[in-house]
């Protein structure tokens, strides 16, 4: 983007408070994620007023509509982008919908976030986000875990200086899903999309650099699969990603060692662990291990990511100014993909 590509902070949206007048939002797409987790982290932004909501089935719009006071209501995007000032769209539908959905809110010089994943293929990615680019537009995607409490707290320890820099970061993201195709993909491009690209988007952001080589083994099954990753970057951090669809239900873990010896970790997105190393004054007793946990009060939509994760998105589409992850940032997530395709189809 040629605007500002600093994107804000927590700390920005506390400090700066809400703009003048909220962002107006259009809501595409009415299923569950939209249901459960979008419109209500956007109904408690101060900064933000969802004034439409797009979706093919009347009835559904109706619903949602009259709970929310939104009296807008459209069939298509393309309607609404006709007749209805809006500052940006948010959109949580199947992939297929999201190219389509993005490329119509940038041809009409629309910022866009749509939910992962954003397209089914990286070449779609990346002229989507070639595109906005062109036109100096907002582009957002719904990594939500990158946005996570835990995981925030996690970042800005690491971005203080405190513990040097990564050394290693290894991700375990197990669930029991996918276990069947979806969107028309195979299984596995349908759990790399669906599931995998959490950890490797997260991997990637917490590694700080560019991945260099991937390396990969897997065992894939009829209904299911296990993949091992070893991901290198150009700053010097090794990367380790263990996923797949063999746990009983879902388990995140997330493990860093530094340049001062220092581990931080974090168990289900619930707490955050650090163990010596820290280049801070004070002594550090061998063995110590210090701990952070969200407020018992933080239960809701900024533990999991997904209020900070719209709140960054309205402040940025309010700044003019680049969103983190964007269009952009997650091409980085589909070349990695990419990369295991290749070589789950060489063996």
């Amino acid at each position: 983007m040629s605007a500002s590509t600093t994107a804000p902070t927590c700390s920005d949206l506390l400090v700066l408070g809400p703009p003048a007048s909220p962002t107006r939002v259009a809501v595409v797409g009415l299923g569950p994620q939209a249901r459960e987790h979008l419109i209500p982290a956007l109904l408690g932004l101060d900064d933000a007023r969802v004034v439409a909501l797009v979706d093919p089935e009347p009835a559904l719009r109706h619903d949602v509509g009259s709970r929310l006071g939104v009296p807008a209501g459209y069939a298509d995007l393309s309607r609404l982008l006709a007749q209805e000032p809006v500052d940006c769209v948010v959109a949580a539908c199947p992939p297929q919908a999201h190219e389509q959905i993005a490329a119509a809110s940038i041809e009409a010089g629309v910022p866009v976030f749509v939910e992962k994943p954003p397209a089914l293929r990286t070449h779609t990615v990346r002229d989507l986000a070639a595109a906005a680019d062109a036109k100096s537009l907002t582009t957002g995607v719904g990594m939500n875990f990158r946005w996570a409490a835990p995981v925030a707290h996690l970042r800005a320890l690491l971005d203080s200086g405190a513990y040097g820099s990564v050394d290693t970061v290894s991700v375990r993201h197990v669930a029991s899903k996918p276990r069947a195709s979806m969107w028309g993909q195979d299984l596995w491009r349908s759990f790399l999309l669906a599931q995998a690209i959490h950890p490797i988007d997260l991997l990637v952001h917490l590694a700080g650099g560019a991945p260099t080589r991937v390396r990969s083994s897997h065992r894939l099954g009829d209904d299911h699969l296990t993949i091992a990753a070893h991901i290198d970057f150009d700053n010097g951090a090794i990367g380790t990603l263990l996923t797949g669809t063999q746990a009983p239900r879902f388990e995140h873990r997330v493990e860093i060692s530094t340049t001062t010896g220092a581990t931080l970790s974090i168990t289900d997105l619930a707490e955050v662990a650090i163990g010596g190393g820290a280049q801070s004054p004070g002594p550090v007793l061998r063995g110590e291990m210090r701990h952070w946990r969200p407020s018992p009060m933080n239960i809701g939509f900024e533990r999991t990511g997904f209020a900070t994760e719209l709140a960054g998105f309205v402040r940025a589409v309010a700044r003019h100014e680049a969103f983190h992850a964007d269009l952009a940032d997650i091409t980085t997530a589909y070349q990695i993909m990419d990369d295991l395709t290749d070589q789950e189809t060489t063996r």
